[in-house]
């Protein structure tokens, strides 16, 4: 179904969207990827994407926070109880709205590259 490109893949994934056709929902819960597909039937469930997701997203997430938070400390000289109550939240949202989209492009980089899960029955 159309071209079968990464950044097809990585664009579709970090939609949240089905990466074969574009327009199925690819979750069916926070992580839970949907299979099959409601638009196009396809397996998504087969693309391993189990622990990529969350080195990804604390990778983002620290080289985002910690230079904003290196730069706060200089700026304002907050106590560490006033810091501790802002970047907290601030990486736990951020880890919360990030994972998902890189489960998704996790899916969608395995979906282009044709790399699928190994069936451990036999």
């Amino acid at each position: 179904m159309g071209e079968r490109s990464i950044w097809t893949g990585l664009r579709r994934g970090l939609s949240e969207r089905c990466p074969n056709c574009g327009e199925g929902r690819l979750f069916r819960g926070f992580l839970t990827v949907r299979s099959p597909c409601g638009v196009c039937g396809s397996d998504n469930a087969r693309f391993p994407s189990d622990d990529f997701p969350p080195y990804l997203t604390i990778l983002v997430v620290g080289h985002v926070v910690v230079p904003l938070f290196m730069w706060s400390d200089r700026a304002w000289e907050l106590s560490s109880w006033a810091q501790a109550a802002v970047w907290l939240p601030v990486t736990l949202a951020l880890c919360l709205a990030l994972l998902p989209r890189m489960k998704g492009a996790t899916v969608g980089l395995c979906w282009a590259t044709g790399l699928v899960r190994q069936d451990r029955t036999g």
